[in-house]
Order: structure tokens, then sequence, then C-alpha cells
């Protein structure tokens, strides 16, 4: 081999393309590499931002099978369903025992004032008939407002006359193999010598 071949050729900076702004192009890269960083993989799940946790009322309308419906001279309520639920999801965390994490059921209620004059419908006034025939009140959880749903009330709500509402109880703890069988609500009457009473058989 002659000294020819082995001298190496000097760089000659005009000899590398540029772009049409005057700077230097940058190096060819290869568009179909997968390792590319840049590259959209579009096989990967894409996420809704739109689209938040469940409420509860979701929840319970989704686990729903037979809504009852009760209507009286003042009041139309329909029993959208008394499913159970993880306490975890709806709870304030600071209510809970460690480890305290057993299903609990919850009633929820579609309720519209049929009457010219204000309707109060109270959670305290909500018993309910287990599968053993006792009878069963409201926890004393509180629920997370956040967590309810549009439109949804916990302890009570005052309807305006010709309006709806959305009420949700969380029943107490029952007996191991105990299920809510029977719902019951009581509304005081305005100038009525008897109360309301209405009854839910849950199906």
């Amino acid at each position: 081999m002659s000294e020819d071949d082995d001298a190496i050729e000097p760089y000659d900076r005009s000899r590398r393309p540029r772009s049409t702004d005057g700077r230097p192009s940058p190096p060819a890269t290869d568009s179909g590499d997968a390792t590319d960083p840049t590259r959209v993989d579009d096989s990967r799940p894409r996420t809704d931002s739109q689209s938040g946790p469940e409420t509860l009322a979701d929840a319970v309308s989704r686990t729903a099978t037979s809504p009852t419906t009760v209507e009286s001279r003042s009041v139309s309520a329909t029993l959208v369903g008394v499913p159970q639920i993880d306490l975890r999801d709806f709870v304030y965390a600071h209510q809970l025992d460690p480890g305290e994490d057993d299903p609990r059921q919850v009633a929820l209620f579609d309720i519209e004032n049929r009457t010219d004059q204000r309707l109060r419908w109270r959670s305290a006034r909500t018993k309910f008939i287990g599968t053993d025939e006792y009878t069963y009140g409201p926890a004393q959880l509180s629920l997370e407002p956040a967590q309810l749903g549009p439109g949804c009330h916990t302890r009570q709500v005052e309807l305006e006359p010709n309006s709806k509402a959305r009420m949700v109880t969380l029943v107490e703890r029952l007996p191991r193999g105990v299920e809510v069988a029977k719902v019951v609500q009581t509304i005081p009457r305005r100038g009525a010598a008897q109360n309301e009473r209405l009854v839910f058989a849950v199906e």
C-alpha cells in the first residue's frame, strides 16, 4: 500500500450540507427506528382525561336490577337499589378502623315532591328490614360529598314543591349473611293527623 493510500483527506466544512436558514443540517436519522423516543406508539391504551372516578350514584345505578317505585298523595319515590359498596371508596378514611374493609349496603332514592308545599326527607326516618326479619337503621358514618354524584344528599333534604332530589343512605353493619329485604320510609305531613309510610320491597 502506498503512502498516498494511507493519507487522510482533510475535512472541508464547505462540503457539509446546510439548511435553508444557513445553519448546518443535523445528522440524518432513521424515522423507522422502533427505538426512536419521539415516535408515538398507537398500540398503548389511552385514557380519557374527561372521565373521573365513579360516583356512588353511578355505582348504585350500574348494579341496580329492579328499581321499586312507591307513590303516595305527596311523593313519588323510587328505590334505585341497595347494593354493597366498598367503604374505602366513599367514606372518609379517618372514620374507618385499620383493616376495616367489609362491604356495606347503601340505598339510593329518587324522590319527587308532588305537592305545592315543601317536603322534608330525612335518613333518620329510614328503616331497613333484614332477611333475618330484624330492623336496622342508617349508619353513623359520613359519606364523602365529592363521591356522591350530582343532586345527592345524605342526612336530609327539603324539596321545594314539584321538585326532585336524590338521597343516599348508608346501612348500618348487618350480621354476617344478612341482607336488606325491605326498606321503610316515614314522611311527616304538615297538618295531617298521620304520617305517610312508604314501603319498598328489595328484589
